[in-house]
C-alpha cells in the first residue's frame, strides 16, 4: 500500500512539473517581429510584487532594474524594469546577464519569458553564443 501511495504521488508531482510551461518555440524572427525591444542586459536588483489585475486577480511577480549592455531593437519608450512570473518567466538574478524579447502585448507590462524567446546569457556556452550571434546578425540584416 506504501508504495501505491508514493507511486501515486510521484506521478503526481513529475506530471506537475512537466506540463507547467508549455509554449511552441519561436524563431529569431518571430521573436524580433513580436517585441517591441530586443536587449542584452544584466540584471542589478530584484523587487517581489503583489498587485490586483482587473482581468487576472491578484498576481505576483519579479520586478528587474537592469543595464542595457547591448541593444538590438530599442522600444519606443525607455523601459526601467523588467517583470517576470510563473513557470514560464525567467528566473532572474542580480550580476546575470539575459537576452531579453519584451514583447509587445502581455498581460504584464515588460514581461520577459521562455516564451518569447527570451534566455539565461552564459557566454561559455556555445548554444547561448550561437544564439546571440544569430540575433545580432538578424539585427544588422533587418530591412530598412
Amino acid at each position: 500500500m506504501k508504495n501505491l501511495l508514493l507511486l501515486a504521488l510521484s506521478t503526481l508531482l513529475f506530471t506537475t512539473k512537466s506540463i507547467a510551461c508549455s509554449c511552441a518555440p519561436t524563431t529569431i524572427d518571430e521573436s524580433f517581429f513580436d517585441s517591441k525591444a530586443v536587449l542584452l542586459i544584466e540584471v542589478e536588483s530584484l523587487t517581489a510584487v503583489r498587485e490586483n489585475d482587473k482581468e487576472y486577480g491578484r498576481i505576483k511577480y519579479l520586478e528587474a532594474t537592469f543595464r542595457t549592455i547591448e541593444s538590438f531593437k530599442e522600444a519606443e519608450e525607455d523601459i526601467k524594469v523588467l517583470r517576470t512570473y510563473s513557470n514560464c518567466g525567467l528566473e532572474l538574478y542580480p550580476s546575470q546577464k539575459y537576452l531579453v524579447f519584451i514583447p509587445n502585448k502581455s498581460s504584464v507590462e515588460n514581461y520577459v519569458s521562455h516564451c518569447d524567446g527570451s534566455f539565461h546569457y552564459l557566454p561559455q556556452l556555445e548554444y547561448s553564443q550561437s544564439r546571440l550571434d544569430q540575433v545580432r546578425e538578424h539585427a544588422h540584416n533587418k530591412p530598412l
